[in-house]
């Protein structure tokens, strides 16, 4: 479960990052990074029920919710780091 939860943390910073650096650079892929891995690991969960099955299905579906957590969070800091530094230049 440890790792679980490290290995969430982990694809979290990667997310965070990736979005950081397109957000530096000016570009719309920053929502892009977290909303396609969204999906991808949705497609995971879904394969784990219907494809696999079993406790191996059960072990790849908490891998793919783990990681579509990561997902949501990375793509909320993204967005709240966008707001807070856009309402910090005077915008609103």
């Amino acid at each position: 479960m440890i790792s679980l939860f490290g290995l969430m943390g982990a694809f979290f910073v990667l997310l965070a990052g990736a979005s950081y650096f397109f957000y530096r650079r000016n570009s719309p892929v920053q929502y892009g990074i977290s909303l396609s891995s969204m999906l991808i690991n949705i497609f995971l969960f879904l394969y784990s029920i219907f494809g696999v099955g079993g406790f191996e299905g059960m072990g790849l579906g908490a891998l793919a919710a783990a990681l579509f957590l990561a997902s949501v969070l990375s793509l909320f800091v993204s967005v709240l780091f966008n707001i807070i530094n856009r309402h910090g230049k005077g915008a609103v």
